[in-house]
């Protein structure tokens, strides 16, 4: 019986070495990061107004890492400027942190050029609402709008426009407290002006506006 035992433990002892040296694989590979984001500061105006035919160079901006505390200079991810074409542009800034939190800034530039056509500086009342819209001509074919939804709710809200030819404006897409917003089909009339607002938080429907 004491062999036969002695012979059980003899075969016993490969399996317990082998359990003994098993891998561990409950380890955790993730860890959990604080959400913080970098920061981006333009150097120069958030709007910038340049003539038709010039050169355009962008300011650039100072990138502070919100992780280390550098603070370095940066260039814009995207500059679509074309000054050979009147109308406003986009120029964006993208950076993102250690830990994969991205943040983003941008200008707006708008490249101006004289058509000889009207001022179309003055105060709007939109028919549906009686809500006041106010354009400011900022230089030529370049225009301030306040309020282009012609609702109580966004009454400093405040997009710019320019005409890229004779009597024809753009409002494209630029950040505004709705969140990107652009106006379109902008028809300026002997009485006032028309033109449709997209933003999710805007009907689609045409708004019409009377000169004051």
């Amino acid at each position: 019986m004491k062999n036969i035992n002695k012979l059980l433990m003899i075969l016993a002892l490969p399996a317990l070495l082998i359990t003994g040296c098993k891998k561990d694989t409950s380890d955790k590979v993730s860890k959990t990061v604080k959400v913080s984001y970098p920061e981006i500061t333009l150097m120069g105006n958030s709007f910038v107004i340049v003539a038709a035919g010039t050169t355009y160079t962008d300011a650039g901006a100072k990138l502070k890492d919100d992780i280390s505390g550098a603070i370095t200079d940066i260039q814009p991810t995207s500059n679509p400027v074309n000054t050979a074409q009147p109308g406003i542009y986009v120029v964006s800034f993208v950076a993102s942190n250690s830990n994969g939190f991205e943040t983003s800034a941008t200008r707006l530039v708008a490249v101006s050029k004289a058509f000889g056509t009207v001022n179309r500086q003055g105060t709007y009342k939109r028919t549906a609402t009686g809500v006041n819209c106010y354009i400011t001509k900022l230089a030529d074919g370049v225009y301030e709008v306040k309020n282009p939804g012609g609702a109580g709710i966004s009454p400093n809200t405040i997009v710019y426009m320019a005409e890229t030819a004779a009597n024809v404006f753009v409002c494209p897409p630029q950040p505004t407290e709705f969140g990107s917003m652009s106006v379109v089909n902008i028809n300026f009339n002997v009485t006032g002006v028309t033109w449709n607002v997209l933003n999710p938080n805007f009907g689609t429907q045409l708004r019409t506006f009377i000169k004051q």
